[in-house]
């Protein structure tokens, strides 16, 4: 009895080393390198995650053309997390459960927090393209975000319109069924504040309205120079219009939530004079945007700060790939993109110069662009610091 309990044993513990031995061996002699995606596909802030989705394409279509990392190609792994919290802890245990070397992660602050600790707790690392919110990458060491962060962008912009615009009067929305607005609400107070700025009037949304009537009423008949609203374009849409039916003449203002190929489809001349801040301009003066613009045009896609963010996210992490020659997406692999990552300095991409702080967050100057519209009656944006 004790005999076969013994061979019975042995039997498990072979299976499971040739498993081991069989999954290891696939890792080291496939012809792909497989990196991981996740962001909302569907949903209502769809836009997000399909720009974002498609700079990664571009980046893995361009670096399997010119021969793929270290002789291998690029297989990507996408999934739909719809903009909800939820469902994507649900996509990164997908993604952790694929052996990835490495994923592209959310492209918003509150589905990459909650995401973003399964893939540290697996030694996976995850980059968002996109996640602006103060405090997603502390403490965590595989966790990245190549985005301008909420607490430079903020700042910047108020000062700007006080001391470039003249603003001195100014309105503050939130969304409170959105822990980023809240928190970016948050960022833009402290600012006006220390800047001693009149703060008039201040509403509250939740979240996404057609219909914000009730909540605005509060912003009727105030001396309003600026409209402050830190969320997203769909709602951003719904506060304009009702600005506008309210008389409120008063310009929008916010984060790359509120950015142009996002609104102007929703709203169009509403949106003139909207201005926003974020990690990247298409009408930057530079060869390499231009030539990154021409792309974009030419696939029919909209050359704007998700696009461009995922697509040098993309880069970057293929660059450090190359440098420390991964040839398969094992722990040890993955221990190395990590290392490769956390040194990136000076990277120059289309969406500026980027270097990673020691908490894996980006360090980048901001773009404030205003929305406009051209002289053949398309929108645009300028770039006005």
């Amino acid at each position: 009895m004790f005999k076969l309990r013994f061979l019975i044993v042995l039997v498990v513990i072979s299976s499971l080393f040739a498993v081991s031995c069989s999954r290891n061996k696939k890792s080291a002699d496939s012809e792909f390198l497989l990196i991981g995606t996740q962001g909302p596909l569907t949903g209502p802030i769809e836009f997000y995650g399909t720009q974002a989705l498609g700079g990664v394409k571009l980046a893995v279509e361009e670096v399997n053309r010119t021969g793929g990392v270290n002789g291998k190609q690029i297989k990507l792994i996408s999934y739909d997390s719809m903009g909800d919290a939820k469902e994507s802890l649900v996509m990164a245990s997908k993604l952790v459960a694929s052996d990835v070397c490495a994923v592209i992660g959310e492209p918003t602050s509150g589905s990459f927090l909650s995401s973003r600790s399964a893939y540290d707790r697996h030694n996976i690392p995850v980059i968002s393209p996109g996640a602006t919110a103060d405090g997603v990458t502390e403490g965590l060491d595989y966790v990245f975000r190549t985005t301008l962060q909420d607490s430079t962008g903020a700042p910047y912009l108020v000062d700007y319109l006080i001391d470039k615009k003249g603003h001195k009067n100014y309105a503050i929305i939130i969304n409170t069924s959105d822990s980023y607005s809240v928190s970016l609400g948050e960022l833009f107070r402290q600012q006006l504040k220390k800047r001693k700025a009149n703060i008039v009037a201040e509403a509250r949304i939740f979240g996404q309205p057609t219909d914000v009537s009730k909540e605005l009423k509060s912003l009727r008949g105030k001396d309003i120079d600026a409209v402050i609203y830190s969320g997203f374009h769909p709602e951003g849409a719904v506060i304009l219009k009702e600005m506008d039916k309210q008389g409120i003449k008063a310009i929008l203002v916010g984060a790359d939530g509120l950015q142009q190929t996002g609104l102007t489809p929703l709203v169009g001349d509403l949106a003139l004079g909207a201005t926003y801040y974020s990690g990247f301009s298409p009408n930057v003066d530079s060869d390499l945007v231009r030539s990154f613009n021409q792309m974009t045009t030419q696939l029919n896609l909209v050359s704007d700060v998700l696009i461009a963010q995922a697509y040098d996210t993309a880069n970057i992490i293929f660059s450090v790939m190359k440098k420390t020659g991964i040839t398969n997406c094992s722990p040890e692999s993955r221990n190395k993109i990590k290392s490769g990552l956390s040194k990136v300095r000076n990277y120059e991409g289309v969406a500026g110069v980027l270097s990673f702080d020691s908490e894996g967050s980006a360090i980048k100057n901001p773009f404030i662009s205003e929305i406009i519209k051209t002289s053949n009656g398309e929108y645009s944006t300028i770039v006005i610091k």
